[in-house]
């Protein structure tokens, strides 16, 4: 009697496109609905939801842009160009209700960010393997806001739970994993180079890593978090070389800083001390209207030139002793920001202020030269640096230490010993498995200089030529709900917003029958959101 197969990992097939609104990254294929609406779409290591654009994110100020739903990663759909998710045109949408986004809310704060729930397919692609992932009455949100641009794969170990029909909401991983699409809740990410290298893609490997784009690395790192479910490392210190003032430290008084890798954002959110020393360092000029860090064109073309590097010490918040080195290039830096953020693309650094600890994260900026690797049913994580190679693959599974298969001479597995031992020496060798990698012992050969030091060698350039205040989208985007206080709950009247013949099609009209949703538990690695 022949005996289940243990369950391969699963290559994620990127789109082969560069998207984004704050630089350009390498997304993912994937589709909601029946019949299929085709998405490209970012991973989020910290959400655990699919969030896709829908037509109002295009209306207000984007009305006019005849290719919003391309730039937002909205495939055409039935043969036409669409703008957004059309859960009217999927036979297997079940509408949940309009609910807070809570991803993320400790960056956006209360601004009333809102998704429109339901249930629906969602599909995944291997096109190296021809597999297809196919999980039905997964979590969808469907986005508006323009702080969600593209939309994203949740990553996250969680489940929503609305208190709709008196069971919890499967998240993608959680539901694929019950049925053994993965064997157990880990994967690799690093967002590739969209910048310093931008024939590599991204790689996502659900159930295992690519072992082949990263540099070894022994260091783990622990889960933690109010929930457990974030991603926590120490900045033991952060070195520039090249920059303006030679080498130095942009870490003020040496202190470490606490932060979570999260690869929902792009920018690295870091204490305003930090931001200064980056800002001298680089030429850097704050714009207090978008928030964001400007680079001019005369400034811009001398960093291209003298091609300095930012190399990140990271270490455990938990075990002092061990690190390990992640360096970027200024390419990694070397962003332009655009609709909706600009009328016209404007050279940035991805770097923002971070209002308290909470705020302080890593994002895909970071990712793009680091290799993340996460493995959610062990309480884990490891980070390395990434190599730029797309020709091979050597990917390592992973298997959650619950999956117990036994051997026969009709159809070889390996057993969960075997397993086990395999994710654990991979561990050792390997790090992060979802992310970017870094991993880079720093040389300092230059003398470390002040800020004021740095201050006093700056260019002329730097403090004779201002920067052109860029042309900021004057008019708001459209959102599913105006007002400074977002709600919890289905809303019982006609949302302002929302077209009237949307609602009709979506909302019963009653909405007391969903309830309020849960508070957020924990248990077996299963978390329950909305909170």
């Amino acid at each position: 009697m022949s005996v289940p197969s243990v369950p391969a990992p699963f290559y994620v097939s990127p789109s082969g496109s560069w998207d984004g609104h704050d630089g350009i990254w390498s997304t993912f294929h994937i589709s909601v609905g029946t019949p299929p609406q085709d998405f490209r779409v970012l991973p989020s290591t910290t959400g655990a939801e699919t969030w896709i654009p829908i037509p109002e994110g295009c209306e207000g100020s984007l009305v006019n842009i005849a290719d919003c739903g391309t730039l937002r990663g909205v495939d055409s759909f039935d043969g036409s160009v669409s703008r957004g998710f059309q859960s009217n045109g999927s036979s297997t949408w079940d509408l949940i209700g309009i609910y807070e986004l809570a991803t993320e809310k400790n960056l956006w704060g209360e601004t009333g960010n809102q998704g429109l729930y339901g249930l629906d397919t969602v599909s995944l692609d291997s096109y190296d393997s021809g597999r297809t992932i196919e999980a039905q009455e997964q979590t969808v949100a469907g986005v508006a806001t323009a702080n969600v641009w593209l939309g994203s794969l949740g990553l996250g170990a969680a489940s929503a739970n609305f208190d709709v029909r008196d069971q919890a909401v499967p998240s993608l991983l959680v539901s694929m994993r019950s049925r053994n699409y993965i064997p157990g809740l880990s994967f690799g990410y690093t967002a590739g180079a969209s910048y310093t290298s931008p024939e590599t893609p991204g790689s996502l490997i659900l159930g295992g890593y690519d072992q082949s784009r990263f540099e070894s690395s022994d260091l783990n790192f622990t889960v933690g978090g109010e929930e457990g479910a974030s991603l926590p490392v120490s900045i033991e210190s952060i070195i520039a070389e090249d920059a303006f003032g030679g080498t130095l430290s942009l870490l003020p008084g040496g202190r470490s800083v606490v932060t979570a890798i999260d690869s929902t954002v792009s920018q690295l959110w870091l204490p305003q001390s930090v931001c200064d020393l980056f800002a001298q360092a680089f030429g850097l000029k704050y714009d207090s209207g978008t928030g964001l860090y400007l680079v001019n064109n005369t400034i811009h073309k001398q960093l291209q030139q003298m091609n300095p590097s930012v190399t990140f010490t990271i270490g455990s918040t938990e075990t002092s002793g061990s690190t390990t080195n992640i360096k970027l290039p200024y390419s990694a830096f070397d962003l332009q920001a655009s609709i909706p953020l600009f009328n016209y693309s404007t050279n940035y650094f991805p770097l923002r202020v971070a209002a308290n600890e909470s705020q302080q994260v890593l994002g895909r900026a970071f990712l793009q030269e680091a290799y993340l690797f996460v493995d959610w049913d062990r309480d884990y994580f490891t980070l390395s640096q990434a190599t730029h190679q797309a020709s091979q693959t050597d990917i390592v599974p992973v298997l959650s230490p619950s999956y117990d298969t036994p051997t026969s001479e009709d159809d070889p597995a390996l057993g969960t010993g075997a397993i086990v031992g395999i994710a654990i020496g991979a561990c050792a060798v390997v790090a992060v498995i979802v992310g970017l990698a870094a991993l880079f012992i720093i040389r300092s050969r230059r003398k470390r200089r002040s800020a004021a030091e740095v201050e006093e060698i700056l260019p002329t350039e730097l403090h004779d030529e201002p920067v052109k205040p860029p042309e900021i989208m004057s008019a708001q985007v459209y959102e599913l709900q105006e007002g400074e206080n977002s709600k919890h709950e289905l809303e019982t009247k006609q949302v302002s917003e929302l077209q009237a013949a949307f609602l009709e099609q979506e909302l019963d009209g009653d909405g007391e029958r969903f309830g309020k949703y849960g508070r957020d538990q924990r248990k077996h690695n299963v978390y329950y959101e909305m909170e």
